[in-house]
C-alpha cells in the first residue's frame, strides 16, 4: 500500500499556501504549486495530470466538480509544517488529501529518507480521495472500502504481500464481512491490511466480472442513493446475498490453488521433474554427440578394407 493517508479536516486553503512560496502553474483541472528544485518532477506530473483526471472520469464514473490545488512540499519538514493543527498525518506519509478543501499535498521525490517516491502513483491515489469526497458530498460519507479500494487500483498498488494476505484469509476462512469495513477499518494492523486487500479485490471482482460500464452504473447509483445494496441491485440486478456468494466463490477459485503450487511438496516434485528432464536431455545430447564423433572418426580414419576380407 502506498504510504498515503486521506484526511478530511476543513481549513482555509490560504493557511497552506501562506506557508509556501514558489512556482505556480495551472492545467484544466489543477493548480500546482512547487519549488524550483522540483520543477522537473512537477513538469512530468503537469503533463499527465489532466489525462489522469479524464481516465478517472472514464473508468470510474467520477468527476472533478471543482479545480484541485496540488502542493509539492520540498522537504518532510515543510510537508508536515503545512498541515493544519489537529491533522493526524503519520510521520511516514508521502501524500495527503483534503476533499473538503479540494487540496492535495505531496512530498517531493527528492526526499530520499522515505525511499523512492512515485509522484504519479501518489497523485493518482490522492486524487481518488478528492473525487469521491466531492461525489459523496464529504469524505465522511464515502464507504471506507470503496475509498481505499479505488485509490489502490488507481495507484496500481498490487503486491506479493497483498496476494499472500488475501490467500491466507481465504484458506483460513478469516475474511472480514464487507459491511464491517464500510464505516471504518480495524485498528489491528493485520486486520487493517486484510481490509485493504478485500477492498482492492472486491472492486477488481466487480469490474472484472461485470465490466466497466456496469461498475460506472453502480458508482452512480451508490453516489445517488448512498445505499450499497440498492446500488448493487440497480447496477447488477443482483441481491447482495447472491453477489456475496459470487464474490466468495471468486476468491476461492482465484486464491485456493496458490498454496498448491507453492507448497514444499509441489516444489520438490517440480524440482525433481526438472532434474530428470534435464538429465534425460543431457543423456540424449551425449548420445548424439558420440554418434557424431564416430562419424567424424570414420571419415578421417577409414577402416583398412584388407582387414575385413
Amino acid at each position: 500500500m502506498l504510504k498515503t493517508v486521506a484526511v478530511c479536516i476543513t481549513f482555509t486553503l490560504v493557511f497552506a499556501l501562506s506557508l509556501f512560496a514558489g512556482v505556480k502553474q495551472q492545467t484544466a483541472y489543477f493548480s500546482f504549486a512547487f519549488q524550483e528544485g522540483d520543477a522537473r518532477a512537477a513538469a512530468t506530473l503537469l503533463k499527465q495530470a489532466d489525462t489522469i483526471a479524464q481516465d478517472l472520469i472514464d473508468e470510474f464514473g467520477l468527476s472533478l466538480q471543482k479545480p484541485v490545488e496540488v502542493i509539492i512540499a520540498p522537504t518532510a519538514e515543510a510537508f508536515h509544517r503545512m498541515q493544519p493543527a489537529g491533522a493526524r498525518v503519520p510521520a511516514w506519509a508521502i501524500g495527503v488529501a483534503y476533499p473538503a478543501d479540494n487540496l492535495i499535498m505531496l512530498l517531493s521525490p527528492r526526499v530520499r529518507q522515505r525511499g523512492r517516491i512515485d509522484l504519479i502513483k501518489t497523485f493518482q491515489h490522492e486524487l481518488i480521495h478528492i473525487a469521491l469526497g466531492q461525489a459523496f458530498r464529504g469524505r465522511e460519507h464515502v464507504p471506507r472500502w470503496l475509498d481505499e479500494g479505488l485509490a489502490m487500483i488507481a495507484g496500481q498498488e498490487w503486491s506479493v504481500a497483498r496476494l499472500s494476505t488475501i490467500t491466507f484469509a481465504v484458506l483460513g476462512r478469516k475474511l472480514i464481512p464487507m459491511e464491517k469495513i464500510t464505516e471504518s477499518f480495524p485498528w489491528d494492523p493485520g486486520q487493517a491490511e486484510l481490509a485493504y486487500c478485500e477492498s482492492f479485490y472486491f472492486i477488481s471482482f466487480l469490474k472484472g466480472r461485470f465490466g466497466n460500464d456496469a461498475f460506472r452504473k453502480f458508482m452512480g447509483a451508490y453516489i445517488t442513493h448512498k445505499n450499497f445494496k440498492e446500488a448493487l441491485q440497480d447496477a447488477y440486478l443482483v441481491r447482495w446475498e447472491d453477489m456475496e456468494e459470487l464474490w466468495l466463490s471468486y476468491l476461492n477459485v482465484r486464491f485456493s490453488w496458490i498454496p498448491l503450487i507453492t507448497s514444499s511438496t509441489t516444489l520438490w516434485f517440480l524440482a525433481t521433474l526438472i532434474f530428470l528432464l534435464g538429465y534425460l536431455r543431457k543423456k540424449r545430447m551425449n548420445r548424439l554427440k558420440l554418434a557424431e564423433w564416430k562419424k567424424e572418426e570414420e571419415f578421417l580414419y577409414p577402416p583398412d578394407e584388407k582387414q575385413y576380407h
